[in-house]
């Protein structure tokens, strides 16, 4: 596999789920609807992690869901991280090796679909990011 993610999806999924940047809508419906579920890690109402793999090529992914009450104007922020995951990292995750906390360290090296809805915006911002990210749980 080896380095990933420059300005492309080289070593990573297809066309279709690690679209270039200038497809990151299709890649965006594609983490939706084109993939299944392989495994729930964490299911909670405000933190949702899983394994996930592309219908189309099969690729895994770690797909992390947090989400934070908004109890003063109810427009609860929502992100969510899609990190594409070598087969045995998804092993690892799906078996308890590693701790869903720790997914982000796997973004060394990689990108990243990111879909952040702070709560006072409109509409969600979806774009390619890269690189460790943090997961918290929400509330």
């Amino acid at each position: 596999m080896g380095s990933q993610y420059g300005s492309d999806h080289a070593g990573f999924g297809c066309a279709a789920c690690c679209a270039e940047d200038a497809l990151v809508a299709q890649a965006h419906h594609q983490s939706h609807n084109g993939v299944r579920v392989e495994r729930m890690i964490q299911d909670d109402s405000h933190f949702i992690v899983s394994v996930q793999r592309c219908g189309l090529c099969s690729q895994a992914f770690a797909s992390v869901f947090t989400e934070y009450v908004d109890w003063v104007a109810s427009q609860d922020a929502q992100y969510r991280t899609v990190l594409p995951i070598t087969d045995a990292e998804a092993d690892d995750l799906m078996a308890g090796r590693l701790s869903p906390h720790r997914v982000g360290a796997l973004g060394h090296g990689r990108r990243h679909l990111q879909s952040d809805w702070p709560s006072e915006a409109d509409k969600p911002s979806v774009y390619w990011d890269s690189g460790v990210f943090e997961v918290r749980e929400g509330y």
